[in-house]
């Protein structure tokens, strides 16, 4: 691939993330993002995911602290006979985020030959590996586990700690392990545990506590083998070419009192209640760097992004899941 077409791109990129082209020899693009550069980046990733862009992603100025939107719990209103009436918002959970590093490399043979039939090669390149950032995104926040210095696992769950791995270690009491039987859940027959979607959303709905039971934001989040099984239907006519992956796919029925839908990247034999403001993304600003270069010593074009991130789940008693490790269908 000629420098030039890169160069061409990585400019017209340079100028929508509001910064300035590298000096350095054989890197085309180069930025460390600025508060406005990765504001339009949020935009531009959110405007792709309605899952992204319905949950919080913040942007902080500290590689850690205290959780923000999850410092105010309860009610605020009242009286008292001396003085006024206060909820005090404790800082007390904190956050710290990681370095997760995004990249793709293609080899330049590979991308000749790409380009005898594509034209605009760089955008739609560039667009695919950005779709697969997002995707993974996703994924860490609902599959990650721990956090290895040289990660291995295929789903990223060694990435960093997602937001059900948080449940499990920091709310144990909101997440259903067992039924009848220690250890497994049973679905869907007569005899099982829960006997249909709409016992499993209730059970989990009611493992929250009160005050938060009565809330009309919780969503019922299921995983697409669960709907499977339990014969869901999906809402409206469902499009693959407008999906990408990357959006909810709602599905038709209310199930516990709550709108339903399989997220993108979702484990397929999960169940979660939760509000989607309650999921976080936190995003260290002066960590953020994007690149796109020719790697002479290897002969690969390359595109990146590096940031310090992490996953929030601002107020745990105001989520609730099933193991879904545990989940076993009485009819098979």
């Amino acid at each position: 691939m000629k420098d030039s077409q890169i160069k061409q791109y990585a400019s017209q990129l340079a100028t929508k993330y509001q910064d300035q082209l590298s000096k350095q020899h054989d890197v085309v693009l180069s930025i460390t993002l600025n508060e406005k550069a990765l504001q339009n980046l949020m935009k531009d990733f959110k405007a792709r995911s309605d899952l992204l862009n319905s949950i919080n992603w913040i942007t902080v100025k500290d590689a850690a602290g205290g959780k923000f939107l999850g410092a105010l719990k309860g009610t605020t209103t009242g009286r008292k006979q001396e003085g006024r009436n206060r909820s005090i918002m404790k800082y007390g959970e904190t956050y710290k985020t990681c370095e997760i590093d995004s990249g793709v490399q293609i080899n330049w043979r590979l991308i000749d030959e790409l380009e005898v039939t594509q034209e605009n090669f760089e955008e739609l390149f560039t667009r695919l590996t950005e779709n697969q950032f997002i995707l993974d995104m996703l994924k860490i926040g609902w599959h990650g586990e721990s956090q290895a210095v040289n990660t291995q696992a295929e789903d990223l769950s060694d990435v960093t700690k997602g937001w059900l791995a948080q449940l499990k270690e920091q709310n144990p009491a909101n997440i259903i392990t067992g039924g009848k039987s220690a250890g497994n859940i049973a679905l869907f027959t007569e005899e099982a545990d829960y006997k249909n979607l709409d016992e499993l959303a209730t059970a989990l709905r009611n493992k929250l506590p009160a005050e938060y039971q009565e809330r009309n934001d919780l969503v019922f989040l299921v995983g697409a083998e669960l709907a499977s099984k339990a014969n869901a239907n999906i809402q409206g006519a469902y499009l693959y070419s407008e999906n990408n992956g990357m959006n909810n796919l709602y599905l038709s029925n209310y199930f516990g009192g709550m709108p339903s839908f399989i997220p993108p990247q979702f484990p397929k034999k999960c169940a979660v209640v939760t509000t989607l403001k309650n999921l976080s993304i936190y995003t260290q600003k002066t960590s953020c760097h994007r690149s796109i270069y020719n790697d002479e010593n290897t002969g690969d074009y390359i595109n990146a992004y590096y940031r310090q991130e992490c996953y929030v789940v601002e107020n745990l008693n105001l989520m609730a899941a099933i193991e879904h490790k545990n989940v076993v269908f009485e009819n098979e």
